[in-house]
């Protein structure tokens, strides 16, 4: 009995339900035997996140299924594009990947942040884009930040030539950050190309472009040559702000996604177990 006349409560043991979780992961491909890059990768399911504001919120990378704007989708005409870009007949490394070798190199992420507008750098773009967030994460790593810099061209309509062969289209780079276990000094290199639509102004902003593997800083990405090739496609959803950030010409939310190849060794994979 306590001092006070009140009973004093006994302290009880009990286990507490932990909420659900689901591992970033890629579904397997189809055993080999079926050249199809298409039909290999078909079996992967494709998710379609929610339409509307409701895209934009916070979310955590490893949530709800259901809703998770952050679920990882693949679209097999793209990876088989891909597959043909770098290994086909006409690449600079004409070889036959495995289904096992697609899955491994299999890439894809997603990443919600916010995106200003600044003015360009030179004469021959139009403006100068950043974009980054730190909710975000893929299938070769479970959660990581993302950053990049887009600079559209000013002339949609300009003829390249050996000084500016990129005068007509919209370049850039981004960089993933891979946040893993021992991974903090890791950082995936990519760099960005796309061609605006017939009838785009200089200021439409970019929203399907592609990427190509560039460096890394350390960890899984890198490697000896051979192992460091990649290509695909990202695509860009913006909700521009009702009230710009100071200073800017434009800013918002986003949402980036990517998907496509990277060939790594995989031998310090950031999902591996006897890694992560």
């Amino acid at each position: 009995m306590a001092s006070n006349g009140r009973k004093r409560k006994e302290a009880r043991l009990f286990v507490e339900d932990l909420e659900a979780r689901e591992m970033l992961s890629a579904a397997p491909i189809a055993a080999p035997g079926a050249r199809s890059a298409a039909a290999e990768v078909a079996s992967i399911r494709t998710v379609e996140a929610a339409r509307g504001d409701r895209r934009f919120a916070s979310t955590r990378t490893s949530g709800d299924p259901s809703g998770n704007p952050f679920e990882k989708f693949v679209n097999p005409n793209v990876i088989a594009y891909f597959e043909n870009l770098l290994y086909g007949p006409n690449s600079a490394t004409p070889m036959t990947p495995s289904a096992a070798s697609l899955q491994r190199q299999l890439f894809t992420g997603r990443w919600i942040g916010q995106y200003t507008i600044g003015p360009p750098r030179f004469n021959d773009r139009a403006s100068t884009i950043h974009l980054w967030a730190v909710s975000g994460g893929s299938n070769q790593f479970h959660k990581g930040k993302f950053n990049m810099v887009l600079f559209p061209p000013a002339d949609p309509n300009a003829v390249p030539n050996p000084g500016d062969p990129f005068v007509n289209q919209t370049t850039g780079l981004a960089t993933m950050f891979t946040q893993n276990n021992l991974q903090t000094g890791g950082m995936l290199i990519v760099d960005i190309n796309g061609q605006p639509k017939p009838g785009d102004s200089p200021n439409t902003l970019p929203t399907d472009l592609t990427w190509t593997f560039d460096s890394s800083s350390a960890g899984p990405y890198t490697a000896p040559t051979g192992f460091t090739q990649g290509a695909g496609s990202l695509n860009i959803e913006y909700k521009p702000s009702h009230r710009p950030v100071p200073g800017t010409e434009g800013s918002g939310k986003m949402i980036v996604t990517f998907q496509g190849l990277i060939n790594y060794s995989f031998l310090i994979s950031s999902v591996a177990k006897v890694y992560s």
